[in-house]
């Protein structure tokens, strides 16, 4: 199997800044000379992001703007399959796109076409960050059993199936961190294989046992919401006890958490044969009768683009390469940046993009 160069941020941090400093100047002129109109109006760029991204996105917006202040950076934040839907479907303009899964860009906008035309809503797409899944929890609230969960006297999944406790979940058809939580179930279970059985689902139907879904109304019903984000303010109200989430929006909301084996939590890339193993359904709890095909598990790869029919595509490349340029901002919060980055396709990324990426092994 092909192998990922990971992060070389700490090494080569010094050479970065520097970098940076200089092309920040000369970006920040080149997007004030194309932000110039008769009318002198601000261009408004959008942006439409995975819920996880609200973060990073809100920094970089909020430095880009102070450089460019004939500028504005509207972000909006969902899971990342509806933040793509809001261009292929709605009919939105946008001029980046921000997924939590990279390969949703693949197949929700590069292997579609924009309605009467024949081309695709994306050409490429560039993988910048790594991230995890993580059992968070309020130690203010003082879950039930938490000290149970810490100190391993029982095993998670036996935690969170009783009824005492209740979890929340995102809805696996809108947000990739809802199917990323039940490919966390699903790798548990072939990784500890508790009933030595070919095909494992002791700890998924444990854990699907108090689901909404499976018709369970009864105490510690387990609450599915939209977005992973969503589901924050649920656990800091005490309405939940623990979340499956993103290691990033725990650190960035100052949550404690609790640590999967890497097997099970979809960060280590020389794990990608075991996780490919497990695939899960994407059927939403929430809206009825939607769902897509069932998903194959992977590392936790981030990926942005810039669609075809960007309304500023110039503008759209400065601002991307700004981001892909400065990843102290996304590592501070949680996120694992990638160096060099990883293109679909460096032939079809914009040029000023290039000298940034190499081709995805994978791709």
């Amino acid at each position: 199997m092909s192998s990922l160069n990971l992060s070389k941020w700490d090494l080569h941090k010094h050479k970065v800044k520097s970098a940076t400093k200089i092309s920040i100047v000369i970006l920040a002129v080149l997007a004030s000379l194309l932000q110039i109109n008769i009318k002198g109006e601000k261009t408004i760029m959008q942006v439409f992001h995975a819920g996880s991204l609200t973060g990073p996105f809100s920094k970089y917006a909020t430095f880009w703007t102070l450089l460019n202040p004939d500028q504005i950076i509207d972000n909006e934040g969902y899971g990342s399959a509806t933040a793509i839907r809001q261009v292929t479907e709605l009919g939105r303009q946008a001029d980046l796109v921000g997924s939590a899964d990279y390969s949703l860009i693949e197949k929700m906008m590069m292997e579609k076409q924009i309605p009467g035309t024949n081309i695709n809503f994306s050409s490429w797409y560039i993988i910048f960050a790594r991230n995890k899944m993580v059992l968070a929890f309020d130690p203010r609230n003082n879950p039930p059993f938490l000290y149970n969960l810490l100190d391993h006297v029982n095993n998670w999944w036996e935690i969170l199936a009783l009824p005492e406790v209740t979890f929340g979940r995102a809805d696996p058809w809108q947000d990739p961190c809802g199917y990323r939580t039940l490919m966390v179930w699903a790798l548990a279970d072939r990784y500890y294989n508790l009933t030595k059985d070919e095909n494992p689902q002791l700890i998924n139907l444990t854990l699907f046992r108090k689901d909404p879904m499976m018709g369970y109304s009864g105490p510690g019903t387990t609450l599915v919401k939209a977005k992973e984000i969503d589901l924050v303010a649920s656990l800091k109200a005490g309405e939940i006890d623990y979340l499956f989430i993103y290691e990033s929006i725990a650190i960035q909301h100052h949550l404690s958490y609790f640590e999967f084996d890497d097997h099970c939590d979809l960060s280590n890339f020389s794990l990608e044969e075991f996780y490919n193993k497990v695939k899960v359904s994407r059927a939403s709890p929430l809206v009825p009768g939607e769902g897509s095909p069932p998903k194959k598990a992977k590392t936790i790869q981030y990926g942005l683009t810039i669609p075809t029919l960007a309304p500023h595509p110039i503008q759209a490349i400065i601002y991307l390469q700004f981001i892909l340029m400065n990843p102290q901002f996304i590592e501070g919060m949680g996120l694992k940046p990638y160096s060099p980055l990883y293109a679909s396709d460096t032939t079809k990324v914009p040029a000023p993009l290039k000298s940034l990426c190499t081709d995805y092994p994978l791709a």
